[in-house]
């Protein structure tokens, strides 16, 4: 039997995440019928850790550790016969003869062992996924930073996480070195810069779930979370493909991963990407540099029946469409207020339906979905977007109007086309609903809006 290392172990990537893996239908097993996480090995352990460029590193440094229950320990010792031995099969598997056996004791003093380890000793990579249940968490081999990995798919595809995911891949970045993960929110504006704050605040404590330690910065405009923690950087890389370093390099995207869920756990990555890249300016916006990211929002949207518009670095949600956003939402303490104020407001802009019991002779039901009336004046004029949404164009409009009104329709300065009568205004009135294409909401609706969009907030 070929005697496992680090040249041959199928189990060391070098930067795939799970994004490629599922892309490129590798036959490689996350998970098994008890819902368990079976590889937790190829996030935390890379190829880098044990050469770059063509030289050896020291890979007992570089390697994630981990604290493991007295049952794997016992277990762990009874794998190997002595610490001479144990000591053998580290610097085979390592390539690297750097390590003593008073070493060996301490971790066994400690209950905290190298990850590569765990693996080693194991018979087969079902095995090592077993002993992974038996982590308490990770940690590095000084034992200072700690991180409290999912175990289960329930835990890793939670509201929590995948709502923190979303907010790592709009604003959130880890560095080159990937030790630290950054991510920044801030205004110019002192109240603004208020809920920056709170925002902030309340991503440490939903990151405190997993990480021992966090630090914030307050700058004058912005507010800096920090975690420098190795083992963070690489489970947000590997299951939710946050890239390490820049950002302009890679191609983003929705984390595959979280299509095992049987939920709708997609719309808590959305929302977590809204809060740092999105905006309430009358209409909802989102921003980003990745034109990939702009792909999967709108297909995200559009299967929530919400059509977009389209800029050079940003879309739009047009106001027809902000009620269906809602169940995406914001959990920003500031976007939060900015669209229950903006949903507190029936819009101006109205959509035409048919009474029931009238009936429309066949030039009208030509064109009336493009007409609407004004009070003031009496005016009845041709609504620009819904025009060019039809199948006619303003030269039929300008005909049917003609014959069935005996009216010319004019153009203002604005490019507005309309033509004023009571008379037609009264008919028209009498035919179709003229009504807002949503409803403003009341302050009960807005209270269950509010709980529903903070619930990543919640244990």
């Amino acid at each position: 039997m070929k005697m496992l290392n680090y040249k041959n172990d199928p189990l060391l990537l070098n930067q795939e995440t799970v994004n490629d893996l599922i892309s490129d239908n590798k036959n490689f097993i996350f998970l098994d019928n008890e819902k368990k996480i079976l590889n937790l090995y190829s996030a935390f352990v890379k190829k880098s850790d044990f050469i770059r460029k063509e030289k050896i590193c020291q890979p007992l440094q570089k390697t994630v550790y981990v604290k493991v229950s007295d049952k794997l320990k016992l277990i762990l010792q009874e794998k190997s016969s002595n610490n001479k031995e144990m000591k053998k099969l580290i610097e085979n598997y390592i390539g690297k003869r750097s390590i003593g056996e008073r070493v060996i004791e301490k971790w066994f003093n400690k209950n905290i062992f190298p990850f590569i380890l765990l693996r080693i000793l194991s018979e087969n990579e079902k095995e090592l996924a077993e002993w992974t249940q038996e982590i308490e968490y990770f940690t590095d081999f000084l034992n200072k930073s700690r991180f409290k990995s999912p175990l289960f798919i329930e835990e890793l595809l939670n509201p929590q996480l995948i709502y923190l995911a979303g907010c790592s891949l709009g604003d959130g970045h880890i560095d080159k070195a990937c030790k630290r993960w950054t991510l920044v929110d801030g205004s110019s504006d002192e109240k603004r810069l208020k809920d920056s704050k709170k925002f902030v605040e309340k991503l440490t404590l939903l990151t405190k779930n997993y990480v021992n330690k966090t630090i914030i910065k307050e700058h004058t405009t912005k507010f800096d979370l920090r975690i420098n923690n190795k083992p963070y950087c690489r489970f947000l890389n590997f299951f939710f493909g946050l890239p390490i370093g820049s950002k302009k390099k890679a191609k983003l995207q929705v984390p595959k991963i979280i299509y095992f869920s049987e939920n709708d756990v997609e719309k808590y990555f959305w929302r977590g990407c809204f809060d740092t890249d999105g905006s309430v300016l009358g209409s909802v916006g989102f921003s980003s540099s990745d034109k990939n990211m702009f792909k999967e929002c709108e297909r995200y949207l559009l299967s929530k029946e919400i059509k977009i518009t389209f800029f050079e670095r940003s879309i739009n949600i047009p106001v027809k469409y902000i009620k269906r956003f809602v169940e995406i939402g914001f959990a920003h303490p500031r976007k939060q207020k900015e669209l229950i104020q903006r949903l507190k407001i029936t819009p101006k802009l109205k959509s035409v339906k048919e009474k029931n019991d009238q009936k429309i002779d066949s030039k009208l039901r030509k064109i009336y979905k493009v007409l609407r009336t004004d009070k003031d004046g009496y005016r009845i004029r041709v609504n620009k977007t819904s025009l060019e949404k039809s199948d006619i164009d303003i030269e039929e409009v300008k005909k049917v109007v003609k014959e069935k009104f005996n009216y010319e329709i004019k153009i203002a300065s604005n490019d507005l086309y309309y033509f004023k009568s009571k008379k037609v205004y009264n008919y028209l009135q009498n035919l179709f609903i003229y009504e807002p294409e949503w409803r403003a909401i009341n302050g009960e609706e807005s209270k269950q809006l509010l709980n529903d969009w903070n619930i990543v907030w919640k244990k």
